[in-house]
């Protein structure tokens, strides 16, 4: 029997008076490798933040499933984050300030990502931005998340790193953690996922302004999750919110 650690129902967000997500509903497998895709402002990253507590809900209702009767500990790692120049800060500082790492787990807390030693000195401003995205990996790791949200987690980083990374969230998966990856790489998505949300909000309007959803995965394939193409041929009123487990 699939426990649920996380349940989306009927939720609606604005971002100021845009409606971002409508009325959706999904769910996120407890100890599952949950992937959510989808075009480019389909709601992917609103509906993260929203179940981070980032943003209010309209309407609707998100709820956790916890052995200790309480919201779990969430982590999150963003796309990227651009540091202003004035942050002087070095990498040993900002895990010390930013997740409270002991300076004597600073080391091996950045081994477990394959960030280089060489550089636990430097200044933030001064990484590349594969090189940030593994320093603020490891500082959600170190607060040992229930369940760790992950946007785009291969997109800045090399490829001698890549598979690195994806060894770390299958090793940190095995400790019991639910993770939920956004990303475009279907790739990564069909040989890793256990659970696929499919978020979808390209309309097609007709002369008579009926709208409808052109989905990236039709319901009839949405088991083939190698298909990297949207479907031309299914489209269906309103927004889109497939789910496949």
């Amino acid at each position: 029997m699939t426990i649920n650690i996380i349940q989306y129902d009927k939720v609606t967000v604005y971002i100021g008076n845009k409606k971002i997500i409508s009325d959706a509903s999904c769910s996120i497998p407890k100890n599952s490798l949950t992937f959510l895709v989808g075009e480019n402002g389909s709601g992917k990253t609103t509906l993260v933040k929203s179940i981070l507590g980032l943003l209010p809900l309209s309407s609707g209702q998100i709820s956790f499933d916890s052995i200790q009767n309480r919201k779990p500990v969430l982590g999150y790692v963003p796309q990227n984050i651009v540091f202003p120049e004035s942050f002087k800060i070095t990498v040993s500082e900002y895990l010390k300030y930013a997740a409270y790492v002991p300076s004597n787990e600073i080391k091996t807390t950045l081994e477990k990502v394959d960030f280089p030693e060489t550089h636990i000195k430097s200044k933030v401003t001064e990484l590349s931005g594969g090189q940030i995205q593994k320093i603020l990996l490891a500082a959600e790791l170190y607060r040992r998340p229930e369940i760790l949200f992950l946007d785009e987690p291969l997109s800045n980083v090399d490829d001698s790193s890549e598979k690195h990374i994806i060894d770390v969230i299958l090793d940190v998966k095995k400790e019991g953690v639910s993770i939920v990856i956004i990303t475009h790489d279907w790739q990564f998505v069909s040989s890793y996922a256990d659970h696929v949300i499919c978020l979808n909000r390209n309309y097609i309007c007709d002369s008579g302004n009926n709208c409808v959803c052109k989905n990236s995965l039709s319901k009839v394939n949405i088991k083939n999750i190698q298909k990297t193409t949207p479907d031309p041929n299914n489209t269906h009123i309103g927004y889109c919110y497939i789910e496949n487990i």
